[in-house]
């Protein structure tokens, strides 16, 4: 039955040796139509919409909100942890400290170490300056200013017989 359905489909041996055996131009298809196409129309071209620019400014109090939810949040995952033992608000209360000791541990953590920092910048610019006082701020005015005896053109000979 199978076989008798796929036949119908299939053209006869004769008819395929007859399509195979045609000259046909390398890469062309065994069937081709060609009709002439027209280009389209020109259409107009639309106006461009006008770009709207949403407002990118920082919303304070949503980010304290946003703060707010996900510290309530944080303290009921927290106080979950804790044995049911302890009553639940007792948990909140206990929870909310310690996060609040950790957050501050934290903030003093980065605090001290910018302000260790910037300290060790300071003495060890004051340590150059010791070692180089042609560096200092006030010797740099009195080179700026200059001796108006001075003729530029002839510091700059002066110089240049130096390196010759």
């Amino acid at each position: 039955m199978a076989m008798t359905a796929a036949a119908a489909w299939l053209p006869s041996t004769a008819s395929r040796r007859r399509i195979l055996a045609s000259p046909l131009p390398p890469l062309a298809a065994p069937i081709s139509i060609h009709m002439p196409r027209r280009a389209p129309p020109p259409r107009p071209i639309p106006p461009k919409p006008r770009l709207v620019v949403a407002s990118a400014q920082f919303d304070f109090s949503r980010a304290v909100q946003t703060a707010w939810r996900v510290g309530n949040d944080a303290v009921e995952a927290g106080s979950n942890l804790v044995p049911g033992s302890v009553p639940r608000p007792i948990a909140r209360i206990g929870v909310a400290f310690a996060a609040v000791a950790v957050a501050l541990f934290l903030v003093k953590s980065v605090v001290s170490t910018a302000l260790f920092v910037l300290a060790m910048m300071g003495l060890i610019y004051l340590g150059f300056l010791a070692m180089n006082p042609k560096e200092a701020s006030g010797s740099r005015l009195d080179e700026a200013m200059g001796d108006p005896s001075e003729d530029p053109v002839e510091e700059a000979r002066r110089i240049m017989e130096k390196y010759k």
